[in-house]
């Protein structure tokens, strides 16, 4: 075998493993060359075979990785002489690097076909004459290269603090260093040092511990391995949330990384950091695959689960869908967990309902996750509504019941044929004792359907489950602020509970669950024996034209089946539960099992077209959508009134607050616009559009009616005879009120 056959198999086996492997070098400039023949996979294998080092190489090690990015990084002026576009990034005075040396500016060469090709309109704009001569006339001095770029970030102004909000770190992502030792995350991915340290060597890779903390050494599986109050924070990793010379460093490694050469992510703040950066300059397609390799490799995935927030952020930036929905789904779950609550929390904005560290969101994405909870705290309101009712059994398609309330109607039908209205004579007494059954069973069954949703509600995660929510809230919840889940699910509101996975579980396996009070046979075995026995007596009545009055064929038509009532809840309940509770999760959520995530299309339109949702950049999504004329216009020109007006899918629970001057607008021909004022009045259409197996019921609240046709009078019949032409008169105009 080949040296070159042995480096592939060693390669090969180094992929599948993702400890301590470094993330590999992604080049963001895309390639000209055709892909290999063969299958996607094999092109795909391949690439990355050919983008990751071999283990024979010295580059493999990822120590070298590190100061190779460090070297270049401070010597870049002398590594990078070749190009026709001549760099400039400044320094500002008194900051040492880690090699106890002060930052100098620097001064670099780089390929301005590489910084066009990333279809940046910034660099377009800085590469263009009349920007060249902009640059030329503030730097002051001739220079002899083709292109010059000043890329040095602004000192003062709105430009500073519009980048300041871009790239000032959370506390979460300055602190993901910590998750080296307490998850098991490789130093690779984490541990990396901020470009202003004291001195390469001083930052500590472990955690410093208080004397409280005790290692039990009880393996790699349990986690998190150290509680957050027993770390005790090193003067080194304390880094600001915003610094110049990270940001200054990063710009280089931006640069240099559209020029081909190795970007190297080892830690958060230098993930999310570039993130901005490349924002900034609108060329995030350079780092897009490296970033969101560093954010899907697990366990670092951990990164999503419990810096929502900033992980939401940067993949907002760089547009990467799956890492946007992941994160989207967990912002909205828990929103709408603080919207259905009883009473306003404390500390909502600081922390979520079970404990996990908020950091704010600019207003465009707050904005988005907001519609998106109402959405689902309306659906979730709704399925609450159904499973409360008395439609509960026929919303979830149950044949059984559905024949059963059959057989209620032929024998009200029977009581009716069966008394004489003339002489006063009653019904026959055993028809009489079958109704009196038929009610029994009737009130049971509903007593049931409220007893099991309840008991669903009041139940608590088994003890495997217990553990593993409350060992996966550990990771971002100290002990001085733990609240068990068990507790915290016990203090929730019923709607609130559709949002755990416990409640559904526990009314999945309710009616298999034999030992239980609930179980069916047991509670409504007696009751429907009873009702069963008088079907004997009564089927003549029921079915009175049947030649096999007593055959089995003809009472099985009323019979109650207790066992398929069972099975058939059983099924529908599982099919529900599944649509709530079992999402097709883009990223690997594991430390987010105890919230449910299962959002629908309802919730996710708010997102961009590019994470799969409908909002193309009008805003249309946001707006309340105006009610059809079901009767078309009645009165004249375009001042005309609606007929009946059909219900919307505007929220119930989210009225419209415009004024007037806030209404959205229909506009005519000649681009004039009418007003559309939203009315509060417009009742919800509920649906929640999942088909049991039965026919879908939709109920609505009173429709209200405007302007009734049938109230108008003679005189407005040569209303219906209006002008459809194109031209609007003058007169006609005038007759329109001012918005």
């Amino acid at each position: 075998m080949s040296t070159q056959d042995t480096e592939g198999q060693g390669q090969e086996q180094n992929m599948q493993e993702r400890s301590d492997s470094p993330i590999p070098s992604t080049s963001p400039i895309p390639s000209t060359q055709p892909p290999p023949q063969g299958s996607l996979l094999d092109a795909a294998i391949s690439q990355l075979l050919k983008e990751h080092p071999s283990q024979g190489s010295r580059t493999y090690d990822s120590d070298h990785r590190e100061h190779r990015d460090i070297n270049l990084i401070h010597q870049v002026s002398i590594e990078c002489q070749s190009g026709d576009t001549l760099i400039i990034v400044n320094f500002p005075q008194g900051y040492k690097n880690c090699k106890r040396e002060t930052w100098t500016s620097k001064r670099f060469h780089a390929n301005s076909e590489n910084l066009l090709a990333t279809g940046s309109k910034v660099f377009a704009q800085l590469l263009s004459p009349e920007g060249q001569a902009r640059i030329r006339k503030r730097i002051g001095e001739p220079l002899p290269q083709k292109y010059v770029l000043d890329l040095t970030p602004s000192v003062e102004g709105d430009e500073l603090a519009a980048q300041l909000m871009e790239l000032s770190l959370p506390l979460g992502v300055r602190d993901w260093w910590m998750s080296k030792e307490r998850l098991g995350i490789s130093k690779y991915f984490v541990s990396g040092h901020d470009d202003h340290c004291p001195a390469h060597n001083e930052v500590p890779i472990d955690c410093k511990k208080t004397d409280e903390y005790i290692d039990h050494d009880m393996g790699r599986e349990v986690l998190p391995k150290i509680d957050l109050d027993h770390i005790i924070l090193s003067e080194s990793r304390a880094i600001l949330d915003y610094c110049p010379i990270r940001h200054r460093a990063n710009i280089i490694r931006l640069v240099l990384a559209i020029q081909g050469h190795d970007l190297v992510l080892n830690s958060a703040p230098r993930a999310y950091t570039l993130t901005g950066i490349a924002r900034i300059l609108d060329c995030t397609n350079a780092i897009r695959d490296s970033v969101c390799t560093w954010l899907m490799v697990e366990p670092n995935t951990d990164f999503v689960d419990i810096n929502t927030e900033a992980a939401f952020t940067m993949a907002w930036k760089l547009e990467l869908s799956n890492v946007t929905r992941a994160a989207f789904r967990v912002l909205v779950v828990e929103r709408a967990l603080d919207t259905l609550a009883a009473e306003p929390r404390v500390d909502a904005a600081r922390y979520t309902i079970f404990g996990r560290p908020r950091v704010d969101l600019s207003d465009d994405l707050q904005t988005v996750v907001q519609y998106a909870t109402l959405k689902l705290v309306d659906r979730v309101q709704q399925i609450l509504a159904k499973l409360k009712s008395d439609q509960f059994y026929d919303l979830l398609g149950i044949s059984e019941y559905q024949k059963f309330v059959q057989t209620g109607n032929l024998i009200r039908s029977a009581l009716s044929a069966n008394t004489s209205h003339d002489t006063e004579q009653s019904p026959p007494e055993e028809l009489c004792e079958l109704s009196t059954r038929y009610t029994a069973l009737l009130n049971r069954l509903l007593e049931y359907n409220g007893r099991i949703v309840c008991e669903a509600m009041d139940s608590s995660p088994g003890n495997d489950l217990q553990r593993d929510y409350d060992r996966d809230r550990r990771c971002y919840v100290p002990a001085t602020r733990w609240n068990p889940t068990a507790l915290i699910y016990k203090n929730f509101t019923d709607a609130q509970h559709l949002l755990t996975p416990t409640f559904w579980e526990e009314l999945t396996s309710i009616p298999y669950a034999y030992t239980r009070e609930t179980y069916p046979d047991h509670f409504l075995g007696d009751t429907i024996d009873a009702f069963n026995a008088k079907l004997n007596n009564n089927i003549r009545y029921l079915a009175p034209t049947s030649g096999d009055l007593f055959g089995i064929r003809v009472y099985d038509n009323f019979y109650f089946d207790l066992p398929k009532f069972r099975d058939q809840l059983h099924t529908a309940i599982e099919r529900l539960m599944f649509i709530w509770t079992k999402p097709d999760s883009e990223a690997p959520l594991t430390r987010s099992r105890h919230l449910l995530l299962a959002l629908s299309d309802e919730e996710f339109q708010y997102l961009p077209l590019w994470a799969g949702g409908f909002d193309d950049g009008t805003g249309g999504v946001f707006e309340p959508t105006v009610p059809d004329a079901d009767l078309g216009p009645i009165g004249p020109g375009p001042a005309y009134r609606t007929g009946e007006t059909v219900t919307t899918d505007v929220s119930s629970i989210c009225q419209s607050d415009k004024t007037p001057s806030q209404a959205s607008t229909v506009t005519l021909t000649a681009g004039r616009s009418l007003a559309a004022v939203p009315s509060n009045a417009v009742p919800t259409t509920i649906n929640d559009g999942v088909s049991m197996g039965g026919t879908n019921t939709m109920s609505t609240s009173s429709i209200v009616m405007v302007d009734d046709v049938n109230e108008l009078d003679d005189d407005t019949d040569d209303a219906f005879e209006f002008d459809d032409s194109d031209e609007i008169s003058d007169e006609a105009w005038s007759q329109v009120e001012e918005p």
